[in-house]
């Protein structure tokens, strides 16, 4: 009868072993991959590094940032991301307008996506508890086209009503501007060792008109009109001291022209309602 019993035991204990194995190898066997998608959005929480030595945040700022990261076959696009913020309604806000503003600079490829090759990444040029002004640079090329394109696009924020702004938002656009815009400080991260190219910049700024200009920056910081009449490809930054404004020029001096005027020497051009936003 112990034999009995002894047995049964014996053949229990190995169906459950059986069982216990089987169990384990469904449970390790890969998720199914036939549906994959086009496009991600990746998130990094470390903080954003930047390369500019005129990045700053002020006092009183308890929010951070993170990185996203847009990647669909060959396009990889860089965007920050507000966390912590206490308004979380505000966040939200905010966020779907850094993403939406940073993938705009599809606009100018619409038709040509599918064979497009783009990387574009971000800087910080200021935080604060009132002001978000991001900078986008990046490379672009559609196959078929005759040179890649250097691209550069920045996006600020209002972070107290959770609203984007433009140049004219802060800054009253006229004659004056201009002047202190021609003879501002001009930046560049190209490598130019004997200043061709930055001579190149300023002289393709100095031979604009005034109207010209005026007409430049009141249309400035927008990617929804390219391929239309009303295409500009002014933006504007700011830093904790400088107004930057960058301007399309021609591409042996290198697509685009950045140039910064101390905030000291527009005082009279900073709009009275907005100046709370700046440093």
């Amino acid at each position: 009868m112990n034999k009995k019993y002894l047995l049964i035991a014996l053949i229990s204990i190995s169906i459950l072993t059986i069982g216990c194995s089987k169990t384990k190898e469904t449970l390790t066997q890969p998720e199914s991959t036939t549906q994959t998608k086009t496009a991600t959005v990746a998130t990094s929480t470390e903080p954003s590094k930047s390369t500019s030595s005129n990045v700053a945040s002020s006092s009183g700022v308890t929010y951070q940032m993170s990185k996203n990261v847009y990647t669909n076959k060959n396009i990889t696009i860089n965007y920050p991301q507000i966390t912590n913020l206490v308004d979380s309604a505000k966040q939200k806000s905010i966020n779907e307008i850094l993403k939406s503003e940073a993938l705009k600079v599809l606009n100018y490829y619409k038709d040509n996506t599918n064979e497009l090759s783009l990387d574009i990444n971000y800087t910080i040029k200021y935080n604060s508890k009132n002001l978000l002004s991001v900078q986008y640079e990046g490379i672009g090329y559609a196959k078929g086209a005759a040179h890649p394109n250097n691209l550069f696009y920045t996006t600020n924020i209002n972070l107290d009503k959770g609203t984007k702004l433009i140049l004219a938002d802060i800054i009253k656009i006229n004659e004056n501007l201009v002047n202190k815009f021609k003879s501002g400080s001009y930046k560049s991260q190209l490598d130019d060792p004997d200043q061709s190219i930055k001579a190149a910049a300023k002289q393709s700024v100095q031979q604009l008109s005034t109207a010209d200009l005026i007409k430049s920056f009141n249309n400035a910081d927008s990617l929804d009109n390219i391929g239309t009449v009303n295409q500009s490809d002014t933006f504007s930054y700011f830093t904790k001291d400088s107004l930057g404004i960058s301007l399309p020029i021609s591409v042996a001096a290198g697509d685009h022209a950045e140039f910064e005027i101390k905030y000291q020497d527009i005082q009279d051009n900073i709009n009275a309602q907005n100046k709370y936003l700046l440093p």
